[in-house]
Parts: structure tokens; C-alpha cells; sequence
């Protein structure tokens, strides 16, 4: 409160004055309304005290006290602001003091641990130059005894060769005149296979030479039968009556469409029935395709035989 008032002293200072003319209003008000009639006429002190003027300085004073209280909070906040920055740096100031410690410690834990790997790197060197000397050692001993046994097994190697040799040789003379005689065994049996090959391949070439031609037979048979038929179903009969079976000639495409048809005149084939073939000729186009393209003839002849 002192420091209020000491920041603001006119502030309070106004306020102290405007309470006091409330007051003094009061007492005066109190006291006219005992000693005056109540007919008589308000008192000239009322004119001395406006209360819109201290209803205006209760609102500034009012309004002061509020800016100062607000200047107040924002002095706090400020001061509690640097508070916590001091706090903040000091708290940074820490942080970086133990971050420096410890990479302070690391610096040192690393340079212990180098000399420790050092020093064991150095021990682990030496270790390993003596037991490459031993190694070395070692080795010349396995190397001069090796010397001794590989010049022992070349001597020995060298008799067996020249026994191996002489053995390989004596059977390799024997092997080419068992060879010999083995190939011209088998010469003469391949002259039999291939001629008995070819004797056989001719008897079976003619078999199915015989045998497509019967399948070809049999194709063309059942070709012609399925033209036949597909005429047959389509021919009317003509008015005067069958005199008979007629030849007929027929030109087609290889998809069976009908190019021209002929039907040859004969004493079992008079007009009217040429006539009526021809026309079924034509209404059995496309004739049936050929079951094997190699039964197919461009030009096909058959005899139209009607079932009465």
C-alpha cells in the first residue's frame, strides 16, 4: 500500500479529498434535515458539493487506481519475467557448466580409455611378433622336415612311375589289339543293323504308305459321302418322276462355295431331273470342308443317286 502511495500520490491525494467532501456532505445533509422545517428550502451548502463532479472524481480516481493497479501487475509480471530469465540463465549457466563437466570427463574417460587400448594394442603387438617368431621357427623345422620327406617321396615317385609306365605300356598294347578286334566285331554288326535298318525302314515306310492311303481313302470316302448327303437334302423331287441316277460335275473354292455345276445328260438322267440335281447342287452351298485338306479337289465328280 505504501508503495502505492508512494508511486501515486495525487492519485490518493484526490481520492482522500473526494471521500472527505463525501463525508462533509453527509454531516451537513444530516444536519439540515434536524435543525430546517421540513417546508423550508435546501441549504446553499448544496451547491458547494456537486455530486456529478464527484461522481466524475470517484471515476477518475477510480480509473487511477485501476491504471495503477494494472502498471502494479505489470510491474510484477516484468519483475517475475527477469526473475525467470536470471532463473533461466542461471539455470543455462548450470546446465552448460554440468554439459562442459561432463564433456570434461568424457575428454578424460577417452584419453584413459586410448591409453588403456594403447597399451593393450602394444601388448597384443608384441604377443603376436612372438608368436610369429615362434611360428617362423616352427615353419623352418615343418619346412626343412618336409624338404627331407618330399625329396623321399620324389625317389619313391620316380620308381613307381617307371613301374606305372611299364605296366601302362604292356596294357596298352593289349588294350589296341582287344580294341582292334572289338571294333571290327562291331563294324560288322553295324553293316547288319543298318542293312537290317534299312530293310525295315522300307517295310514300314510301305506299310504306311498303305495305310494313308487307306486313311485317305477312307477321308475322300466320307468327304464325298457328306457332299452327297448335303445334296441329297436338298433336292426336290421333279415333277415328272426319278428316271434315275445322273453324273455330276461340280467346281468349288476351298471354303466349299459352289463356282459351277454340271450335270451330265444320260439315258437314266433326262431334263427335269438334271434340272432339279443342279438346283440342290446349288442350295447345298457352301458343301461340307474337306475333314483333310489333302482329300480337297477343286473339281469334284460323283453320281447322284435319289432314294425313292
Amino acid at each position: 500500500m505504501w508503495d502505492l502511495i508512494r508511486k501515486h500520490p495525487k492519485s490518493v491525494l484526490v481520492a482522500v479529498l473526494i471521500h472527505l467532501l463525501l463525508l462533509a456532505f453527509f454531516v451537513v445533509s444530516v444536519d439540515w434535515h434536524r435543525d430546517t422545517p421540513v417546508a423550508a428550502q435546501p441549504i446553499k451548502a448544496r451547491a458547494i458539493v456537486d455530486p456529478k463532479k464527484v461522481a466524475e472524481l470517484e471515476k477518475a480516481a477510480e480509473a487511477e487506481q485501476r491504471e495503477a493497479e494494472r502498471k502494479r501487475l505489470e510491474e510484477a509480471q516484468r519483475q517475475a519475467e527477469l526473475e525467470r530469465q536470471r532463473e533461466e540463465a542461471q539455470r543455462q549457466a548450470e546446465l552448460k557448466q554440468q554439459m562442459e563437466e561432463k564433456k570434461r570427463q568424457a575428454e578424460l574417460k577417452k584419453r584413459e580409455e586410448e591409453k588403456r587400448r594403447q597399451a593393450e594394442l602394444k601388448k597384443r603387438e608384441e604377443e603376436k611378433r612372438r608368436q610369429a617368431e615362434l611360428e617362423k621357427r616352427r615353419e623352418e623345422e615343418r619346412r626343412k622336415k618336409a624338404e627331407a620327406e618330399k625329396r623321399k617321396k620324389e625317389a619313391e615317385r620316380k620308381r613307381r612311375l617307371a613301374e606305372e609306365k611299364k605296366r601302362k605300356e604292356a596294357e596298352r598294347r593289349k588294350r589296341l589289339a582287344e580294341e582292334k578286334r572289338k571294333k571290327e566285331r562291331e563294324r560288322l554288326a553295324r553293316l547288319e543293323q543298318e542293312e537290317e535298318a534299312r530293310r525295315m525302314a522300307a517295310l514300314m515306310a510301305e506299310e504306311q504308305a498303305e495305310l494313308e492311303r487307306a486313311q485317305m481313302a477312307g477321308l475322300r470316302s466320307q468327304y464325298m459321302g457328306l457332299i452327297k448327303s448335303r445334296v441329297e437334302s436338298r433336292w426336290l423331287q421333279p415333277p415328272g418322276g426319278v428316271t434315275g441316277s445322273c453324273r455330276v460335275k461340280v467346281k468349288q473354292a476351298s471354303t466349299g462355295k459352289v463356282l459351277d455345276v454340271q450335270v451330265l445328260s444320260s439315258a437314266t438322267c433326262n431334263e427335269a431331273m438334271r434340272d432339279s440335281v443342279e438346283k440342290a447342287v446349288w442350295r447345298a452351298d457352301p458343301l461340307p470342308r474337306a475333314p483333310d485338306p489333302r482329300v480337297f479337289d477343286r473339281e469334284l465328280n460323283f453320281t447322284f443317286e435319289p432314294q425313292t
